[in-house]
């Protein structure tokens, strides 16, 4: 293509003129699919002199988006040519050297796809030799592009299947021992890009060791080398001056060499933990030795930065979680604890306390941004890897379970000596600071204190009441925010003095309107275990509308999903108190979230999906579910449904027009909801209808389980508008069809499941009004029965399919059996069915047998297929009986399950005994919960290898979902599924038919030809127990 025109048109893309713009953006789309559009792009990238930057820049973008569109070999549209890929191949490396950062960036992105596509596939076998000749070339430019690359490779590769690791290989074999000589010489360089060169060394190492230790890199020539580089780097002084060292410690945090020190740590970090203290059997060897001769000096180094840090070097955030890991890894093995017991007082007191203690970078962001606060110092699950608080409390928590006899009692100690020296100086002479910190080291042991095997837990409230309870109203809002949050993690106590408890309690509410948000957090998070108390239940109920608005406020403040659970415990707690206020509290509810959603479709929009928005969202989730909660608890009110309906519908219509796919479980069980606690569907929910089937069209296969019970619900109580709305019939049956059509790999059984079920509620609630989808309707079910004849993986599955052309005899038994016979299908079905009866479990499953059975036994004989007459008709009433055999076990199953629901007090937990947060007794190694996941993990994964080297198939290759707990449970009894069949009683049905059957003059001989002395005795056992009913 002509250069000087592509530059023109590159040129237009920066310019100012929209029209422009849009203009030279058509005719890109045009020239993309030219042949050697590519290549010349790729020219006018590197083209030096007096190309423009910002137009190398779009240039450099407009690449990597084609290569992301037409790379692929699997793309159908606008492919890139074979010869266009093969010249992007030959220069792309060797362009790198000559671009600036933000150009290049865009060109190593690409790579990675062109890696996935070509490398295995032997389509660029020199992409390692060229990068490599330029890491090994004299010229630093050459050396930063090379070591680029061969970095895109590694990541490209890391989570490579064991199978599929050739390339990382083939990289750990030819480059690695290349990438150390050239890091051994960077590492004592100070400069800025030694510093980046560096990093991308050891992030390529790292790469190859996330999931795999070659055997290679198991050996002693590799390992003492690459780990002495690490340790080097680890052991590194950078100096605050250093070339391009940051003033602000937050931009400091990104220099390149902090951010080297970070993958040295990351790297010696990943050998320790995956190969050296929790080895695969494999690697066993490997850890012997390295266990032995490695790990204690790697400790050494470690405790020697955790002596720099105590004496005041500066460390990045990063850093500290590293040591803090590591140290926490160590104290489970017994020779590395045995190597950390010494430094136990100075690794609590100088390095856990001082990151655990408010500090001035905290009061600074409080006083700066009490949102960033709350998310970095209270809720701070946003960045829980990354938070050394986090660190370090796991660290103390490991320290004083698994090594308790040496540690728990000297750490409690230490606590106790910093409390107690606050609480007896004057006042002038106490740091809040450290009881804050001294505070919140009690708070990470709160499971220990309280365990049974606790040498502390008769001390528990003594604690409490000395040094917690003041502090609800300190002059230090800081200490407020660490009372509450004290007394959350020791929710379990029980106060002997009823006083204390209501001191706490009434403390809680006073910092939950508090002026400072850190605090109405704290507090907001801490009230919830005192609704479950009974006598601050009662006390609470005359305030509890002033305390969810307080709740609110917060919620308007900060977006946190974890108030959202505190506002929906208080709904559902009470409910009868808020029943004046609901329709209030909906409207501030669904305003608060259209506010949100205001706020995310505004982020999303200017920047990428980030853990703010993540947050932003759960929030948003939270507050749907509060409102299907106040709806669930409104169900008693008719008017109050009504106006609750009205509110929350502006939400539901956004959700499903914006297609928000992250809230459409919580909007369709607000749907659901409000249908079934209504009977009906309003008008106003029907004007939701279109909506509904807008979103299942766009994102049918995904979400088809969490619409199906809105869609039941609408079929079920919106019947007369569906029985003479043709359009809206089609469009029910154009859901079933899509996601019960075989042969469509994205829809797993549970989603096939589901349209079975709405299969059934069109077929129980729509008699007389869909006779036309029969034929249908049967086709879909027979397809799926006849390709899983050999054998079907999910029961449930199986019990559906047959369910479909049962209540399709149900419905119309002439026209169904008509459509049987035309298909030559009706021995099958019979047959498969009568076999198939023992998996029909529930009430409902067997009620409907019976009444399917009995409409074909009430038909003319004419209408009855041949097939079903003489041995077919004994076959018919025997399996009537054989069904009402096992009735009374479904009736009695089901009994029992609502029995058990109705005494269900909701006190499980409390009769659950578990030693998982209990303090370990052992003198040697240490296995966590964490080290008996993965043993057992192994374990499963040794039995459920295949025998004789196969794995058994069934031939349903469809059938690939591995919902198995979920497909048994599907076939037990459920005592909120009602369907039209629950008045019906089968014994006056059967009793019924049996009369007229035997008076019939067409009927009656072949009733007493048809029915064996076994059978007869059946039935006059079941016409006697419908003797014996109470009529209705």
């Amino acid at each position: 293509m002509d250069a000087t025109k592509l530059y023109q048109l590159f040129g237009a893309t920066v310019h100012a003129d929209p029209n422009l713009r849009m203009q030279a953006e058509l005719e890109l789309k045009k020239a993309e699919i030219a042949d050697g559009f590519l290549p010349s792009l790729l020219q006018l990238i590197t083209s030096v002199g007096d190309a423009d930057s910002a137009v190398r820049q779009a240039g450099a973008i407009y690449f990597k988006n084609r290569v992301e569109r037409g790379w692929s070999s699997s793309v159908k549209q606008n492919p890139i040519n074979d010869q266009d890929k093969q010249a992007v191949r030959q220069h792309i490396i060797k362009t790198l050297s000559i671009l600036p950062s933000n150009v290049r960036s865009q060109l190593v992105a690409c790579l990675n796809i062109i890696l996935k596509a070509d490398y295995a596939e032997g389509r660029w076998p020199q992409y390692l030799p060229e990068t490599m000749e330029l890491v090994q070339a004299g010229d630093i430019k050459l050396v930063h592009a090379g070591l680029s690359a061969v970095r895109e490779f590694a990541s490209t590769f890391r989570w490579a299947s064991e199978e599929k690791r050739q390339p990382l290989e083939d990289l750990i074999q030819k480059c690695l021992p290349a990438l150390h000589a050239v890091a051994t010489k960077l590492a004592p360089q100070t400069d800025f890009e030694a510093g980046e060169m560096l990093k991308s060394i050891l992030k390529t190492y790292h790469a190859t060791v996330r999931t795999t230790l070659s055997d290679a890199q198991q050996q002693t020539a590799s390992l003492v080398p690459w780990g002495t580089l690490f340790v080097q780097v680890v052991e590194k002084t950078i100096p605050l001056d250093a070339p391009g060292m940051p003033e602000d410690p937050t931009e400091r945090e990104k220099h390149p060499w902090w951010k080297a020190k970070k993958w040295a740590y990351a790297c010696l970090n990943t050998l320790f933990t995956r190969y050296g203290r929790r080895p695969a059997e494999k690697y066993k060897q490997f850890s012997a030795v390295f266990m032995q001769h490695f790990a204690p000096n790697i400790l050494s180094a470690y405790l020697k930065q955790v002596e720099l840090l105590i004496a005041g070097v500066w460390m990045t955030s990063r850093v500290k979680v590293a040591l803090a890991n590591f140290l926490q890894e160590c104290v489970k093995p017994k020779a590395t604890w045995d190597i950390i017991q010494p430094h136990l007082e100075p690794i609590v007191l100088h390095f856990i306390f001082p990151l655990l203690s408010f500090n001035e970078d905290d009061a600074q962001l409080w006083s700066e941004d009490p949102v960033e606060y709350v998310q970095k110092s209270i809720e701070s699950s946003l960045d829980e890897f990354r938070n050394p608080l986090n660190a370090a409390e796991y660290l103390l928590f490991d320290l004083a379970k698994c090594r308790a006899k040496e540690a728990f009692i000297p750490i409690v100690t230490l606590i106790n000596s910093i409390l107690t020296k606050y609480q007896t100086s004057p006042p002038d002479q106490q740091n809040p600071r450290e009881k804050d910190g001294a505070l919140r080291m009690m708070s990470s042991l709160a499971p220990l204190a309280l365990s049974k095997k606790s040498p502390i837990k008769d001390q528990v409230q003594t604690f409490i009441v000395s040094h917690v309870l003041p502090e609800l109203r300190s002059p230090h809002a800081f200490l407020r925010v660490r009372a509450c949050m004290t007394l959350k993690s020791y929710d379990e106590v029980t106060f002997d003095d009823p006083s204390h408890l209501q001191f706490a309690f009434q403390g809680v509410v006073e910092c939950l309107h508090d002026s400072e948000l850190p605090v109405k957090v704290a507090a907001a998070l801490a009230i919830e275990p005192y609704l479950k108390i009974e006598q601050i239940h009662e006390a609470l109920k005359p305030h509890v509308q002033g305390i969810i608005q307080a709740l609110l406020t917060v919620t308007h403040e900060i977006d946190l999903e974890s108030l959202t659970q505190v506002i929906e415990s208080l709904v559902a707690d009470f409910a009868d108190q808020l029943q004046p206020f609901a329709v209030e509290l909906a409207s501030q509810l669904r305003d608060s979230f259209m506010r949100l959603m205001e706020d995310i479709s505004t982020e999303t929009d200017s920047s990428e999906y980030n853990d703010a928005l993540e947050e932003k969202m759960a929030t948003a989730q939270g507050l749907m579910r509060t409102l299907c909660t106040l709806v669930l608890a409104m169900e008693a009110s008719v008017q109050i449904l009504a106006e609750l309906e009205t509110v929350v519908i502006p939400a539901l219509v956004f959700v499903l027009e914006k297609r928000v796919l992250d809230l459409y479980q919580e909007a369709f069980e607000i749907c659901e909801t409000i249908t079934f606690c209504r009977k009906q569907v309003s008008p106003i929910m029907w004007n939701l209808w279109p909506y509904i089937y807008s979103a299942f069209k766009a994102d049918a296969y995904d979400y088809i389980d969490e619409m199906s019970n809105t869609l039941d619900n609408y079929v079920s109580f919106g019947k007369d508008l569906f029985a003479n709305n043709e359009e809206v019939k089609a469009q029910v049956y154009d859901i079933i069809e899509t996601v019960l059509k075989p042969g469509e790999i994205r829809v797993s059984s549970t989603n096939r499941s589901r349209a079975c079920d709405l299969v059934e509620a069109v077929l129980l609630n729509l008699r007389g009004h869909v006779d036309s989808y029969i034929p249908r309707i049967v086709d879909l079910a027979l397809a799926h029965l006849a390709k899983g004849a050999k054998g079907f993986k999910r029961p449930a599955f199986k019990v559906r399919c047959i369910e479909i052309i049962v209540n399709a005899l149900f419905y119309n038994p002439s026209g169904t059996l008509a459509v049987l016979e035309e298909r030559g299908a009706t021995t099958a079905v019979f047959e498969l069915w009568f076999t198939s009866l023992d998996d029909f479990r529930r009430v409902h499953d067997k009620k409907l047998s019976i009444l399917a059975l009995l409409a074909i036994l009430q038909l003319p004989v004419a209408q009855i297929p041949t097939s079903l007459h003489g041995q077919g008709w004994t076959n018919l009433i025997s399996g009537i009986v054989k069904v009402f055999e096992t009735y009374p076990i479904a009736e009695k199953a089901r009994a029992d399950e609502k029995a058990a629901y109705e005494n269900d007090t909701g006190d499980d937990d409390e009769d659950f005994d578990s030693d998982e947060d209990d303090i370990i007794e052992n003198d040697g190694d240490v296995l966590d919960e964490e080290d008996q996941y993965l043993e057992m993990l192994v374990n499963k994964a040794a039995e459920s290898r295949p025998t004789n080297g196969v794995w058994e198939e069934d031939g349903n290759e469809d059938d690939d979902d591995d919902d198995d707990d979920w497909d048994v449970d599907e076939l037990e009894e459920d005592i909120f599924y009602e369907t039209p069949l629950d008045e019906v009683d089968p014994y006056r049905e059967f009793a019924l038919t049996v009369q007229a059957l035997l008076t019939r003059p067409d009927t009656s001989s072949i009733m007493r030809q048809a029915v064996t002395p076994d059978d007869q005795a059946a039935i006059e056992r079941i016409i006697a127990t419908e003797r014996k009913q109470p009529s209705a």
